[in-house]
């Protein structure tokens, strides 16, 4: 089994395989990124904080597991490559996309906990996007709500910037002299 893994790998179209599919992984998370940044959030700071803090939860439950994935895919695909090349930029871009993870554990999960928190304590139905009980969000919740967006917006878009900055050290990788060999 080990042989047949061994010989599959060794092929150029495999090769190429885990060159593209690192490179397709980190670019779709840059991408899923950005449009949170560009669009989401902008749109979710244009109405009211009762209506934007469900479609935010809806949005995070969704995009989670994507991202999470997708970093997976390239710290896989691209440790294949560097292995079969020697190709340092592969294990970087690998490692960049990896370091999202300690990175949002760190700033923004703790966003994310308030969030979802006030989610909680305001009795929203995430299923139907709407609010259960009667409960009304207070002014000073409402203030802070819009901080928290702004926040962990600007938090998220350190994540776009690691994501663009694998997605350029894999391009530069995949066409410098490094790409051509192979062991």
């Amino acid at each position: 089994m080990s042989t047949a893994i061994s010989t599959f790998f060794n092929q150029p179209a495999a090769l190429f395989t885990t060159k593209s599919l690192t490179i397709t992984s980190i670019g779709l998370f840059a991408g899923v990124a950005l449009s949170f940044n560009a669009i989401i959030m902008p749109s979710l700071r244009r109405v009211p904080n009762t209506t934007a803090l469900p479609i935010w939860a809806n949005a995070y439950h969704i995009g989670k597991n994507l991202q999470v994935g997708l970093i997976m895919t390239s710290l896989a695909t691209g440790s294949i490559v560097y292995y079969k090349t020697e190709n340092p930029y592969f294990i970087v871009a690998s490692m960049t996309m990896t370091s999202i993870i300690p990175y949002t554990i760190a700033f923004i999960a703790p966003i994310n906990r308030t969030l979802f928190a006030v989610l909680d304590t305001h009795d929203y139905d995430l299923q139907k996007g709407q609010k259960s009980g009667q409960t009304v969000v207070a002014r000073d919740t409402d203030f802070e709500l819009d901080q928290l967006f702004i926040k962990w917006d600007l938090l998220h878009f350190g994540r776009t910037v690691l994501s663009f900055v694998a997605l350029a050290v894999a391009l530069y990788g995949s066409f410098s002299s490094k790409a051509i060999s192979s062991k």
